[in-house]
């Protein structure tokens, strides 16, 4: 808390003309920063060009921001608008390699003596295949997965972050996390992994010289009922459940078909509301 405060002050005061305070503010942010740009890009050498092409534009328009309490989310969706310039602009692949993936943190992965039971050769193919896995999502389904388990950031800031509200920011996380599953159930990784393969992603990914990033909180995945059942209504999973639910009409009885009508109007709801948010 007093970290968030000190950088409130500091971005008053650049936004004053206060030189000092805007190069402490730019090299404050500069670890976080590189951090939220290596995870979605995973270039180490493109991770620092981008940042460096984010800091100057924060520089440039700092003046703009009119709450400096909401520095970190107007950071984050300039750094993000960089990232998307980068690989439209310039039409690149956003493939990603396994070996972008600092070596020094996959070392100290490989040679810890955990409690999971764990050798070297197991972690090494769990690690490629987490990492693998994370590079088959959508750039913005990694950048939400980033802001909200590595960032720690709510959904109503993620929400300002990517410039929507805070319900299309949750329904998004709830496909993000459903993707990263999908792709994790498909090398032979059980869904209950989700956790622990966003933990070892995190330390993996983590810029080195920081303390260990791979711990991420299960309670940090919940986006809540509605949430859910708009992003499930989305799915292909979730299309077939209204197809389906549309199909049982026919076999209800006339005293149950009214109470299903009800329900049957919300999942078709949710499904409207996923197709919008889309």
């Amino acid at each position: 808390m007093e970290m968030e405060t000190d950088f409130d002050q500091l971005v008053r005061q650049a936004q004053l003309g206060e030189r000092v305070s805007l190069d402490r503010l730019a090299e404050g942010a500069r670890q976080r920063l590189y951090a939220y740009i290596y995870r979605l890009t995973m270039n180490h050498d493109l991770a620092q060009d981008l940042l460096q092409e984010t800091l100057l534009k924060m520089i440039e328009n700092i003046k703009e921001l009119e709450h400096p309490e909401r520095f970190w989310g107007w950071l984050f969706r300039t750094a993000l608008g960089v990232v998307q310039h980068y690989y439209r602009d310039l039409a690149r692949e956003q493939a990603i390699e396994f070996s972008t993936v600092s070596r020094k943190r996959l070392s100290q992965y490989l040679s810890e003596d955990g409690d999971d039971g764990l050798n070297r050769a197991i972690r090494k193919e769990l690690s490629e295949t987490i990492v693998d896995a994370m590079t088959r999502l959508r750039l913005t389904h990694r950048n939400v997965l980033m802001l909200r388990c590595f960032e720690e950031m709510s959904f109503a800031e993620i929400g300002e972050a990517m410039g929507c509200k805070e319900l299309r920011a949750r329904v998004l996380f709830y496909r993000a996390r459903h993707s990263l599953s999908r792709q994790l159930s498909q090398r032979g990784l059980h869904k209950g992994l989700l956790v622990t393969a966003l933990g070892i992603f995190g330390l993996l990914t983590a810029p080195a010289g920081t303390a260990s990033a791979g711990t991420v909180n299960a309670a940090s995945l919940k986006v809540g009922l509605l949430a859910s059942a708009v992003g499930k209504a989305g799915t292909p999973s979730g299309i077939v459940a209204v197809v389906t639910a549309a199909g049982f009409t026919f076999t209800l009885t006339t005293e149950h078909f009214i109470a299903f009508t009800f329900l049957f109007a919300l999942v078709l709801a949710s499904f409207v509301i996923g197709l919008c948010l889309d």
